[in-house]
């Protein structure tokens, strides 16, 4: 199998984040000018600032979308590099690909946990194997 097609997975996730990157400027751009959000938070953050629910979910979503995958992107790269790919790794790290957008989708519609919380662990037992599948891979 064609070590490249590993890379693949990558660019759906980094797509959702630039377009998330976006959303979230509108959402706070809107805040601020309809006042629920003073402008100086941006440059200060205070803590007295209360923050409008749809401006903190929004970030957290942000931050989620830079932190979760960053090491599925490192896994991808790093099985790219040694050229070990299979067909169960690239099943895999689709899946993960899947249930990352899922979340996303979940995530903006709706805060609750408990919806959520099933889609990120699959997402992340994905990622899990991966990494213990290159390490047995590299190990022997």
């Amino acid at each position: 199998m064609d070590s490249i097609q590993i890379l693949f997975p990558i660019f759906p996730i980094v797509l959702l984040t630039h377009f998330h990157t976006l959303t979230n400027a509108m959402i706070l751009r809107e805040s601020i000018k309809s006042k629920e959000l003073d402008g100086r938070w941006l440059k200060y953050m205070p803590s007295w600032q209360v923050i409008p629910d749809n401006v903190q979910s929004s970030r957290e979503l942000y931050k989620n979308l830079h932190q979760a995958p960053l090491i599925f992107y490192c896994y991808c790269i790093l099985a790219f590099t040694v050229g070990h790919v299979t067909l169960f790794t690239l099943a895999l790290a689709w899946l993960y690909t899947a249930f990352r957008i899922i979340h996303f989708i979940i995530r903006s519609t709706n805060p609750k946990l408990s919806r959520r919380a099933p889609i990120f662990q699959v997402a992340f037992m994905a990622s899990l194997a991966l990494w213990l599948e290159l390490l047995i891979h590299i190990s022997r």
